[in-house]
């Protein structure tokens, strides 16, 4: 087996080439093979021969040959066609010409009798001429009561080989359309056998950019010895560096923020302290402000830091529309704090298997962060569709802009607009809801929508449905 991509190709394309070339040579040869004529035949054809000149008559002679010339069994398809014409019995196979070429007896000589007496007259060697249905043998020339005649016969022979190749000899179109197939055929598992692995190859990188760090290349590509397969190696490689790097900045995310609690802890401790010896103060309150904000990014860091690491919340079936009633009656409680109208649409007996905790902590800070910066209302909706559960929570507030809409599930991004820091985000909460929707299966994007509010559109599998 080649070992590089390189030979594969040239031998591929050159054995392709050869084959062609050699069909193409061959074919004349082949079909020269089949139209010789026998010894068995040749003997058969002489002794038709004697039989005539010792007949009394040549219309005699050419009854006893009718009679004698074994006729196989012609194909279904000249069976039916015979069968409609009522000719099968009526068709000869016999023709004797005189020294003018006229039919003894005086017949109708048919088309086939013409064209290999014709052909004989270009080329006297020549002692067969295939035809469709069969093979015309002659002249055998003899002499009956000293005058020269010559005898044809029709000697039926449905060879498929002599047929197919005679075919190909006679239609150069179909001959290249052949050849033709049979390169497309052969260049197309050439290509299939290289590209197939290549496409594999392509969609665990894709999966892999997708944040799976756990895809790696597939057994067909690993299999090959080539280029292709040291690329497939050198994938699994990098794949497990990423991972690597990930998890140990996932695990360092975690740590900082574990060790961070404890000083914290003590920061709050002290500004307590502080306040009840001195009395509130501008500096204490606003150290008390800061501190609950470290705090409140220290607890969603490691939220975010547990569900990238760690998958250790059961999963359990359950009816979606059930799964969000609290969600939703929270959710409507805090809008109408700032006077927002939330509105909601869910199909009925949607069952989905849910990470309970991580699912509606996710969906619960889409509803609230979109409550926060929406103008009037809120819309909540979930249908099946396509086989997947879609959830769509949309506001009508200001957007954000387009550059942004790819970055915002990315731990600390903000954007410099109407979402800022005065709101009171950390920019870890999409990043969270992020991690737990890949915990499912699932997949979630952000876009503006008509109302030039933001739309997240959340995108779970289901286990069924009944609308």
């Amino acid at each position: 087996m080649p070992k590089t991509l390189f030979i594969k190709l040239l031998i591929g394309f050159w054995s392709i080439t050869v084959l062609i070339a050699g069909a193409i040579v061959a074919l004349p040869t082949l079909l020269e093979a089949s139209q010789t004529i026998t010894p068995k035949q040749l003997k058969r054809h002489l002794y038709f021969v004697e039989a005539i000149k010792k007949a009394t008559s040549i219309e005699e002679g050419i009854k006893y040959v009718e009679r004698k010339l074994p006729i196989r069994i012609p194909p279904p398809s000249m069976k039916r066609s015979h069968k409609r014409s009522n000719k099968r019995h009526h068709t000869r196979h016999v023709f004797v010409m005189d020294a003018d070429n006229n039919s003894v007896p005086n017949y109708r000589i048919p088309k086939d009798i013409h064209i290999a007496i014709l052909s004989n007259e270009e080329n006297s060697t020549v002692k067969n001429h295939p035809f469709k249905r069969w093979t015309v043998y002659g002249p055998y020339r003899f002499e009956h009561k000293k005058k020269a005649y010559s005898l044809f016969l029709r000697d039926i022979n449905y060879n498929a080989r002599h047929r197919f190749l005679q075919t190909l000899a006679d239609n150069r179109l179909l001959l290249l359309l052949l050849v033709m197939s049979i390169s497309a055929i052969c260049c197309a598992l050439l290509a299939w056998h290289i590209t197939r692995p290549i496409k594999s190859l392509d969609k665990s990188a894709r999966l892999l950019a997708q944040g799976d760090l756990t895809i790696r290349a597939e057994k067909n590509a690993l299999r090959h010895r080539d280029e292709i397969g040291q690329l497939a190696h050198s994938f699994n490689a990098m794949a497990d560096s990423v991972e690597k790097i990930v998890l140990g900045q996932q695990r360092l995310l975690g740590d900082i923020s574990h060790e961070l609690r404890t000083p914290l802890t003590r920061l709050q401790l002290a500004s307590a302290i502080s306040r009840r010896q001195s009395g509130e103060t501008p500096e204490l309150i606003r150290i008390d402000q800061e501190t609950k904000v470290i705090d409140k990014m220290l607890q969603q860091l490691l939220v975010l830091s547990h569900y990238k690491l760690v998958n250790d919340h059961p999963v359990e079936q359950c009816q979606f529309d059930f799964f969000m009633d609290d969600i939703l009656e929270n959710a409507k409680f805090e809008a109408n704090e700032y006077n927002v109208t939330l509105n909601s649409d869910i199909g009925v007996n949607i069952e989905i298997s849910v990470q309970w905790e991580p699912l509606a902590s996710a969906i619960e800070n889409i509803i609230r962060n979109a409550i926060r910066y929406a103008s009037t209302q809120v819309t909540f909706t979930a249908h099946v569709i396509n086989d997947s559960l879609e959830i769509a929570i949309s506001d009508d507030g200001k957007g954000v802009a387009a550059q942004h809409l790819e970055h915002l599930f990315t731990p600390f991004y903000r954007v410099s607009s109407a979402r800022e820091r005065d709101s009171g985000g950390t920019g870890l909460g999409l990043a969270i809801a992020y991690a737990a929707i890949s915990r499912h299966q699932g997949s979630i994007q952000a876009e503006n929508n008509q109302q030039g509010g933001l739309s997240v559109k959340i995108k779970l599998p289901i286990v069924s449905s009944h609308s």
